[in-house]
């Protein structure tokens, strides 16, 4: 339902239709001949639903905080959402005085399941039957449903979604060329279970968060790691004990220091080896503390954020020529038969 200055749901003899006018006052209730009026919509100056007069009650009152429905007043009843900026809480109704608090049980979509001793089911697209439980609780996604088409007004009213027909009512404004996507009348790509429309414009995937045991315990053998690092020899080469910074550039640039040294030295100690010289207990000491620390870094960096673009690219080396990778290789066989310095 595209955001208009008044709207009204209007039933035909064969199938009801919303009918919309654009009127320049907002509170004009629109009239339509041989048709029976079932409710008016009104916006605000920020086009948000302020009021739904259904035909025969009293008029509900929309009131927003943060973009989002917070409160609902129809009459001497008041309903009122407790939430944080992601989870809904809790529902508050008040009437004549006195309040009662229902607690609400919300799901990954934020679509409520359960309220005080409630359990509530919806199908893939949010389809809510009427009998399992009062209509003034937040439905599918967290959204409202409204009592008298059973829709949900995304967008605090911008466009209307049919649950049962699984699609919006009204074309997107911002399809085929915008963010809207290609079909201008479809929810989340076809895909309702792992995405949400809360603006009726463009959907969001859901993102998978870790568990809290799963995240406690990788800090835990970060933390063993990283003391296990603390203890290492003070006078040795800089090894990745000193990157323990929130640096995760600087941390990469020292375990690849690490890995080069010990690579230096595992080279080192073959070409000694091949020549029938003998490394000194000191030579092959410090190359089982640099294995043991590199090993103690690849523990460590698993549970490390990737480095940064930046830092791949000024840290990539260009690829070498094959004419310079032979003149290299030549210039080593050299050495190595000791006729060049």
């Amino acid at each position: 339902m595209a955001p208009s200055s008044s709207a009204s749901w209007a039933k035909t003899l064969s199938k009801p239709r919303l009918a919309a006018t654009a009127l320049h006052q907002r509170n004009d209730t629109v009239v339509i001949s041989d048709r029976s009026v079932l409710c008016v919509y009104r916006y605000d100056p920020l086009d948000r639903l302020a009021d739904c007069a259904p035909a025969g009650q009293g008029s509900a009152r929309f009131f927003y905080q943060k973009n989002r429905l917070a409160t609902q007043i129809q009459g001497q009843i008041q309903h009122s959402l407790l939430r944080t900026d992601e989870h809904l809480l809790a529902q508050r109704r008040t009437e004549n005085n006195q309040s009662d608090s229902a607690l609400l049980l919300t799901d990954q979509q934020q679509s409520v399941i359960a309220a005080q001793g409630l359990a509530l089911a919806y199908t893939p697209y949010g389809h809510r039957h009427p009998s399992t439980g009062p209509m003034n609780l937040p439905g599918f996604t967290g959204q409202r449903v409204d009592p008298v088409t059973g829709h949900y007004l995304l967008g605090n009213g911008y466009r209307a979604f049919n649950p049962v027909l699984m699609r919006f009512n009204s074309p997107d404004s911002l399809s085929p060329f915008g963010k809207g996507g290609l079909n201008a009348y479809g929810y989340c790509e076809g895909d309702p279970v792992n995405g949400v429309d809360p603006s009726g414009h463009m959907f969001s995937r859901l993102t998978r968060s870790r568990s809290p045991t799963s995240g406690s315990a990788q800090a835990n053998a970060r933390s063993r790691q990283l003391v296990r690092l603390n203890k290492a020899r003070p006078d040795e080469p800089p090894t990745y004990q000193a990157a323990t910074t929130e640096n995760w550039d600087a941390k990469w640039h020292e375990y690849k220091k690490l890995k080069n040294e010990v690579v230096h030295l595992k080279r080192n100690v073959r070409r000694l080896e091949e020549r029938g010289i003998t490394p000194t207990p000191e030579y092959l000491q410090r190359q089982n503390r640099l294995k043991e620390q590199l090993s103690n870094a690849e523990s460590v960096m698993e549970l490390a954020a990737p480095p940064s673009y930046d830092y791949v690219r000024s840290t990539a080396r260009p690829r070498p020529s094959p004419a310079l990778d032979r003149m290299n290789q030549a210039i080593r066989r050299q050495e190595d038969r000791g006729m060049l310095e």
